[in-house]
């Protein structure tokens, strides 16, 4: 692997870090500011609206900005974001500051993920996007629940100046590693007139299954702290313990997802990961008062949540360079902004959820957005243009070309 793709793998970590630490230190933060969880939780939904339109809408206004100085900026804004976050001592520029942190984690995806499928071949792909996804899913593993525990001992402000300076670092490694010119030639768009490809219908639907699976996801997982106290009766080392075991099988299944979409397809893949997801949440639904189980099902969910990443993330840029080749970057952004606007709906039902139904409602909920994902997906490959093309297609194809 080219060295860059090791530092794009350290900035997601930091990515990941800050995107979901706020998850653990849900009760610390609310007692901090003297709020509810269910607004702490506008924190996740305040960074994901930041990626909604950063990945897709600035990456295309930025389309004619070399890539090298557009992913610099995106870590410089990254690491400014955590700082303000750190010294914040209303929730309103907490939010503020968890939005702007958002706009760079769109466009450090969008940007580094296509960039990074471009320097390795194309066999290579899947298992290139896994390692840089795999950053994030470390910061799942480890950073997260160790931030948790730290959080709540030496206060949550010191985490995020942490995250901040560790942006710094990968900001640093990819002034002095990132070749000049990298992915140029295949990456550089028309800027604002790409947006159109957020209006294509095709593109939409590919889009729609990522957006709809993390909803599902997300409902539960954005309150697996507060469920977990109030429901199960964990402790704080409990609960460090489950975020633990949620980033493992993050870990894990984030690799695995690489490895099983190059050997499986895409597609395949896809349904496959999608039905585990459903399965996890339908298992949680049972499970709620037993806090052992819920450790092996919350890295059961882990583990299928970001397994998914590398085949979905595959597929739409699978979709992009079949019906609109010109616009690869805003696809690629319209993909991570699909991840996280389920990550925006998710933690906004599951907010709306709590108030009407309570935290027992959440993983139900979360089953049922995850099977409308399945049967959409299942849809969509009834058709040949939304199918990814089989070896034997592939041939056939050539082979019926002038």
């Amino acid at each position: 692997m080219p060295p860059i793709i090791y530092i794009f793998s350290l900035c997601a970590f930091a990515f990941g870090f800050s995107e979901f630490i706020t998850i653990g230190l849900n009760s610390v933060m609310a007692t901090y500011f003297n709020v509810s969880v269910t607004q702490i939780g506008l924190t996740v939904t305040f960074y994901a609206a930041g990626v909604v339109i950063g990945a897709p809408i600035l990456t295309a206004f930025a389309a004619n900005r070399p890539r090298k100085h557009l992913i610099l900026a995106a870590m410089l804004v990254f690491s400014a974001g955590n700082l303000m976050t750190s010294f914040s001592e209303s929730l309103t520029l907490l939010l503020c500051a968890r939005f702007l942190s958002g706009l760079a984690h769109g466009v450090f995806f969008a940007v580094a993920s296509r960039v990074a499928t471009r320097l390795v071949v194309p066999r290579r792909a899947g298992a290139t996007l896994a390692l840089v996804f795999g950053g994030l899913t470390v910061a799942m593993s480890l950073a997260v629940p160790l931030g948790t525990w730290l959080g709540s001992i030496l206060g949550w402000q010191i985490i995020f100046f942490a995250i901040a300076i560790c942006a710094l670092i990968g900001s640093l490694g990819i002034a002095t590693l990132m070749p000049v010119g990298s992915g140029e030639a295949t990456t550089r768009g028309s800027g604002w007139r790409d947006l159109d490809v957020l209006f294509d219908r095709k593109m939409l639907a590919g889009a729609s299954i990522p957006m709809l699976s993390y909803a599902g996801s997300f409902a539960f997982y954005s309150f697996v702290s507060p469920t977990l106290l109030q429901i199960a009766g964990a402790s704080v080392e409990i609960i460090s313990l489950t975020l633990l075991a949620y980033g493992f099988g993050a870990a894990l299944g984030n690799v695995l997802g690489g490895r099983l979409t190059d050997s499986q397809g895409m597609d395949r893949a896809s349904v496959i990961l999608l039905f585990g997801i459903m399965l996890s949440l339908g298992l949680i639904a049972f499970s709620l008062h037993q806090s052992a189980t819920m450790i092996g099902l919350v890295a059961l969910l882990g583990f299928t949540t970001y397994g998914v990443i590398p085949p979905l993330q595959s597929r739409l840029l699978m979709l992009a360079e079949r019906h609109r080749p010109q616009t690869m970057d805003v696809a690629s952004g319209m993909n991570i902004a699909a991840f996280n606007t389920g990550v925006m709906a998710g933690s906004g039902i599951g907010g709306v959820a709590i108030h009407v139904w309570g935290l027992q409602s959440l993983a139900p909920i979360g089953t049922g957005i995850t099977a409308i994902s399945i049967f959409a997906l299942v849809c969509q490959l009834t058709l040949p243009s939304m199918r990814a093309l089989t070896r034997t297609t592939k041939v056939a194809h050539v082979q019926e070309e002038p």
